[in-house]
Formats: C-alpha cells, sequence, structure tokens
C-alpha cells in the first residue's frame, strides 16, 4: 500500500511544463544535441513532444546542425548530421558527411534511340560499389554481355562551395523560444514556472499563434559571444521595472535570438542572471562573472530590433570565421544575406 502511495505522489507531482496536466515526463535536451547540448531535464511529456518538441528540435537541426558536424562535435548518440552544398563550379549538388564530400546522387545519363537498343551510357557514381550495381542494372535492362569500361574522375582541390541557412522563420522562432523556456524551468521553482505570466510563451511554442516572441538579435546581444569560439550560450534576466522576463539565446556564438519569456511579471527579489555557457567543441562548461548583468531590454528591444541588413550580415560573416579557426580544411570566403 505505501509504495502505491508513493508512486502516485511521484505522478502527481510531474507536471509537464507545457501542457501543465499530470504525466509522466521525458528527457528532455535544453539545447538539442545535433548542435552540441548536453544538459537535460525531464520536462515534457511524451504528448507534448510527439506534438510539437520533435518538430521544433528538427528545425535547430535542420538549420545549425551542419557547424556541429563541421566541428565534428561528438553526440551522445546518433551520427553528425551530413548536409548539403552546392558545388560553385558545376552546379552540382554535393554532400558532406563530417569527413569529405560526395555527390548527392549519382548521375545516369542513357543514349538509346529505339529505345531497346543501347547507343551509350554515361554515369558518374559515388564509388565503386554503386557504379558496379549500375553497370549491372543497365546489362541487365539492355541484354549486354561482356565488360563495360570505366576510369576515376578526381575532381582537384580546393572546391568551392555554397551552402543556404535560414536564421529566421516562424518555426525556428518557436524552437528559440522552447530552448530559452526549457532552461528556465531548470532555474525557477515550478509554481512560479507556472503562472500566468509564461501562459502565452507556452501557447507560442505549442502552436505557434499569436504574438511571435522570439526575434533574431544581434544588436543586444553582444555580450553572448566571445569572438573566438564557437559557444552555445542561454542567459536569462528579469526587467523588474519593465516586468519582463528576457532571455538570450546564442548558438555557436554566431545565430543569436532575444526572447521574451513573460510579461507583467512581479518578483520581490532582484535575479541573479540565470547563465549557462557551453563549448561543445571542448564538451565543456564555461563559467563566466556571476555579477554579470544583461541589457535591461524593452518588448519593443525584443521584438523589433533596430538592426540593418549589413549589420546582421557582417555580425554573421564574424561569427563564421571563428569557425574556420577549427578546421584547416575549410576556408570562409564570403556571405550574403537574401
Amino acid at each position: 500500500v505505501n509504495s502505491t502511495l508513493c508512486v502516485r505522489r511521484q505522478i502527481m507531482n510531474a507536471i509537464c511544463f507545457i501542457c501543465k496536466e499530470p504525466q509522466t515526463l521525458t528527457l528532455e535536451h535544453i539545447i538539442p544535441q545535433a548542435i552540441g547540448g548536453r544538459l537535460k531535464e525531464k520536462l515534457y511529456c511524451k504528448a507534448c513532444n510527439n506534438t510539437f518538441g520533435h518538430a521544433l528540435d528538427e528545425e535547430i537541426s535542420n538549420q545549425f546542425g551542419w557547424i556541429g558536424t563541421r566541428l565534428n562535435i561528438k553526440r551522445e548518440r546518433g551520427k553528425p548530421q551530413p548536409y548539403d552544398v552546392k558545388d560553385l563550379r558545376s552546379g552540382i549538388r554535393l554532400v558532406f558527411d563530417g569527413k569529405g564530400l560526395t555527390r548527392k546522387r549519382p548521375i545516369v545519363k542513357i543514349t538509346s534511340n529505339d529505345g531497346k537498343k543501347l547507343d551509350s551510357a554515361d554515369i558518374t557514381a559515388r564509388s565503386e560499389k554503386e557504379l558496379k550495381e549500375i553497370c549491372t542494372s543497365i546489362q541487365n535492362r539492355y541484354e549486354l554481355s561482356g565488360g563495360m569500361e570505366t576510369f576515376k574522375d578526381v575532381h582537384p582541390s580546393p572546391t568551392d562551395t555554397e551552402k543556404e541557412i535560414t536564421i529566421d522563420n516562424t518555426l525556428l522562432r518557436r524552437a528559440i523560444t522552447k530552448i530559452a523556456y526549457s532552461f528556465l524551468c531548470t532555474k525557477l521553482p515550478k509554481d512560479i514556472i507556472l503562472l500566468s505570466p509564461f501562459e502565452a510563451v507556452r501557447a507560442f511554442i505549442k502552436t505557434g499563434k499569436g504574438q511571435a516572441l522570439a526575434r533574431t538579435n544581434f544588436v543586444h546581444t553582444q555580450f553572448m559571444k566571445d569572438g573566438v569560439r564557437p559557444l552555445n550560450k542561454i542567459h536569462v534576466a528579469l526587467n523588474r521595472r519593465e516586468r519582463l522576463v528576457v532571455a538570450f539565446v546564442s548558438l555557436f556564438g554566431i545565430y543569436r535570438f532575444a526572447v521574451l519569456l513573460a510579461e507583467e511579471f512581479e518578483s520581490k527579489f532582484e535575479w541573479p542572471g540565470l547563465d549557462y555557457t557551453f563549448d561543445p567543441v571542448r564538451i565543456a562548461q564555461v563559467f563566466g562573472n556571476d555579477n554579470f548583468r544583461a541589457p535591461l531590454l524593452t518588448k519593443e528591444n525584443i521584438l523589433c530590433p533596430k538592426q540593418s541588413k549589413e549589420f546582421i550580415q557582417n555580425e554573421l560573416i564574424k561569427g563564421l570565421k571563428v569557425i574556420d579557426g577549427y578546421d584547416d580544411k575549410f576556408k570562409f570566403l564570403s556571405g550574403e544575406l537574401s
């Protein structure tokens, strides 16, 4: 009887931080592991994760996971995520897997005037095994006997490539908001987090409806980078005068955001800055000045930062050049914000 009562108490105490229902919670990476996240906590129920959680984490992985692959960041599970680039010389799509470049798919050009007799076949494969399989298939289709002449085509290094990156969309704003809110859930008492000032942020994470609460912000987030290391960083601050709870999120020290976590928030006590800084390359937490205070932003600063396209582009280029220092096989050439 006592053990049954104990289990019931545990279940009732496990409240999902999104739906606020008593549920069994799943282990959550605060920062997705695809970009080097190691901080974990049980925060959300399986239903919430299946409904929106996985999709938001996947958006972070889709947009920023390529840097984790580029830096060869060790994941707790799974392999580095391959990513697509375009060869600027040929226009061919290539895939980088953390070790080298390969074609995204083989190229097969067949010429047959009557559809029955093979006149010629031009095949570019990604491996000898793939080439053999394609040749065998063609031989069987056209009932050919004998071998097929093949040769290796070696592309001289270096290869200039191009990759398109999205730094701001609705799904990404929700994903960044989830990172900030998840971190705050590990720092504040549950009874405070579940109060009404945080209802808007829960709704935005869950459905994306209402006012977008996160924005790319490069003008108020200079303190979120050190210009030397590709750090992942979360910082949450209280603006008591404006009664706002504000979060700053920086991924690899390159992509930086401000998040409005709560309005009309009352606190009798002054908060210290809630900070988490992690070096995903060294797999080590970085500790800073406990007395640091982040800029006190207004709602307009957070949701409508005044920053020019040229300023954003220059900040992105500075951050991407930091990545160059970690791999001598690559060199950042240029970037353009569209």
